[in-house]
């Protein structure tokens, strides 16, 4: 028996047949970008059709998704699809289908990631069997700020999803008191979420901050600016642009970049208070895939722990970069899996 995985997003989707293994493997793969598709359901009852004979259909399955889930449905705001998960057992005559939240899905596949899917950039992690419960968290700057908390026991995984990247912003200094003031004249709003800073599309609007200073008007990148402004249908990874451009000695983007990696650091260390995840904070997304090192900086890691009086217990924390830009993917076969072991169905 094969397992159905899925990574649904914004930007893309991915759809994967897994092997029921302790370790699934990936046997199947259809890519799909999301917005090139009138619907979720188009995108599934394609991949249906273009799995390979010779697999068997899976029986169960679970798709990550960029959003709230609800009674087992979502809606995808910025694609306007709607997701019903009874529609999806009709096209697929798959019956145990699962939709959970991208980030929330992660929990599931921490007991299976191998070495090569994340790297500790503090303290260890126990990759033996587990033995006892174990309080993890997990966190994510993409195009917004993913949060989710975990209890894994040897038995058990439980999820609790999180929209704590709605959080209100709270300025640490002066120069993130003038970018809050700033975000809210720019975007003409009267709160600034953690979101708003702590993400990609966070380090963006730092970066523009930055350069609406007169002082910066001959900057490289106002050109850009320009055009990203004048042609909205042209894409430009702003965030790239902005490491890149710090990675390569300029001063300005160098100077955003460490504001948004102290934001970002301080924000993990708040979770990891909330939650006491003393086995682990997870830090996920492809930004700090891409970009270990800044994440692996004394900048961020020193953010992370400074907490008065809780500081020597935020240094013990072990806190893990996951890699793998498939691990929502992989996650999913995971929890597909432990659904049909649940039900006596290992093979």
């Amino acid at each position: 028996m094969n397992l159905l995985a899925g990574d649904l997003g914004g930007t893309k989707t991915i759809l994967a047949i897994y092997s029921n293994e302790n370790y699934p493997k990936k046997l199947f793969e259809k890519y799909y970008v999301s917005s090139k598709w009138k619907s979720f359901d188009s995108i599934f009852e394609d991949f249906i059709k273009q799995i390979p004979n010779h697999l068997s259909l899976p029986q169960y399955g679970c798709i990550g998704v960029a959003g709230p889930i609800q009674n087992n449905n979502v809606k995808i705001t910025n694609l306007g699809w709607e997701i019903e998960i009874e529609k999806l057992s009709l096209i697929s005559k798959i019956n145990n289908i699962e939709l959970i939240n991208d980030f929330s899905v992660l929990i599931y596949g921490i007991p299976f990631f191998k070495n090569n899917q994340y790297e500790v950039i503090q303290g260890t992690i126990n990759s033996k069997a587990k033995t006892n419960q174990e309080l993890v968290a997990i966190i994510g700057a993409g195009t917004g700020l993913g949060m989710s908390r975990g209890l894994i026991t040897p038995k058990s995984i439980s999820i609790f999803p999180s929209e704590g990247g709605h959080r209100e912003f709270s300025p640490r200094t002066e120069n993130e008191w003038q970018l809050v003031t700033w975000l809210k004249k720019k975007l003409n709003i009267q709160r600034v979420s953690i979101e708003r800073i702590v993400s990609g599309t966070g380090l963006g609007m730092i970066a523009r901050w930055k350069l609406d200073d007169p002082l910066n008007e001959n900057h490289p990148l106002q050109e850009t600016l320009k055009k990203m402004d004048s042609d909205k249908s042209a894409f430009t990874d702003l965030p790239a642009l902005v490491w890149e451009k710090a990675n390569n000695g300029d001063k300005l983007m160098y100077e955003a970049l460490q504001l948004w990696l102290n934001a970002y650091g301080s924000v993990a260390g708040d979770l990891a208070l909330q939650e006491l995840c003393s086995s682990g904070l997870w830090i996920s997304g492809g930004t700090a895939a891409k970009n270990l090192d800044g994440i692996n900086s004394s900048n961020f890691l020193n953010a992370f722990s400074n907490k008065g009086r809780f500081q020597s217990y935020l240094k013990e924390i072990p806190l893990i970069v996951l890699k793998d830009p498939e691990a929502t993917l992989f996650s999913s076969a995971c929890r597909a899996r432990l659904s049909a072991e649940s039900n006596g169905r290992l093979s």
